[in-house]
């Protein structure tokens, strides 16, 4: 319910009911009606409180209207492309889906390297029927001028935001990988993987609608957790979107846990993003 208080939502709500009132006293005067058509009511002050009753009653729906419209789904535009930010499950999506690794692309889910309840993980243990086919495209990537890789301790090392497809898949380097098998990200390399994420999937999305998750929202380590809420996140992923250079001619979803989409306001969202 805390979203339901939201100051953005009984604000707007409030300049709606004070217009649908005007509206009302205008037309009523217009056709010469008055409260004392409708009752014999000679008190002003019971006039008074008929009309803030009304007055309260409009506000009251329309700060519910706004709160169910927005509650689990919105649908903004940037850069004249539709995005629609729900909560669901990334995998039942029929689109691209942009599963998030490591920067070396790790394949082994053993809850050390990569856990069974992560993206990745989810993605190894239920979607892909041939594992060494995987991580031979993994390991064998096509080059790319502008987002070489580099060789670390004998590994292949992506850049983060780099994605190689496979199948109906997008496979992200997202994090970097520590000694204590910990995906860590600062701030300026969170931003700086997503708008280089934007431009490879505008690179390789080949006019097909993308589906993504809230990138960073998971176990993902930041240097300064406390900078990253679940709407810090978001404001973030999309404002990366908005400043790229990215081309994206086709609709991108956001998918959101069930636990974030009760972190988030959305109704506040679509405003910023409008």
């Amino acid at each position: 319910m805390k979203k339901f208080f939201s100051i953005s939502i009984w604000k707007d709500s409030l300049s709606v009911a004070i217009a649908l009132i005007a509206a009302i006293e205008t037309i009523f005067a217009i056709c010469d009606f008055g409260v004392k058509d409708f009752y014999d009511i000679k008190s002003w002050w019971i006039k008074l409180i008929i009309i803030l009753t009304i007055f309260l009653i409009i506000w009251l729906i329309t700060a519910v209207v706004k709160y169910i419209s927005t509650y689990k789904s919105i649908k903004i535009n940037i850069n004249n492309t539709p995005i629609t930010i729900k909560q669901g499950d990334l995998f039942s999506s029929n689109d691209w889906k942009v599963i998030p690794f490591n920067e070396y692309f790790d394949s082994k889910v053993d809850d050390i390297v990569i856990a069974h309840n992560s993206l990745n993980g989810i993605l190894i243990d239920r979607y892909i029927d041939n594992l060494q086919d995987l991580q031979s495209i993994l390991d064998n990537p096509p080059r790319v001028q502008k987002l070489p890789h580099k060789i670390k301790g004998g590994r292949i090392c992506h850049p983060l935001g780099r994605i190689i497809n496979y199948g109906e898949f997008m496979i992200l380097a997202f994090t970097h990988f520590d000694a204590n098998n910990q995906a860590t990200l600062t701030h300026n390399q969170y931003e700086s993987c997503l708008r280089t994420m934007w431009n490879e999937i505008s690179r390789t999305y080949a006019n097909k609608p993308i589906s993504l998750p809230l990138l960073g929202g998971g176990i993902t380590r930041f240097e300064n957790p406390s900078i990253k809420t679940e709407t810090q996140l978001l404001k973030c992923l999309l404002c990366t979107f908005r400043t790229s250079n990215a081309t994206i001619n086709q609709p991108i979803t956001i998918y959101l846990t069930q636990d974030a989409i009760r972190n988030i306001d959305l109704y506040t969202i679509k405003k910023q993003f409008k």
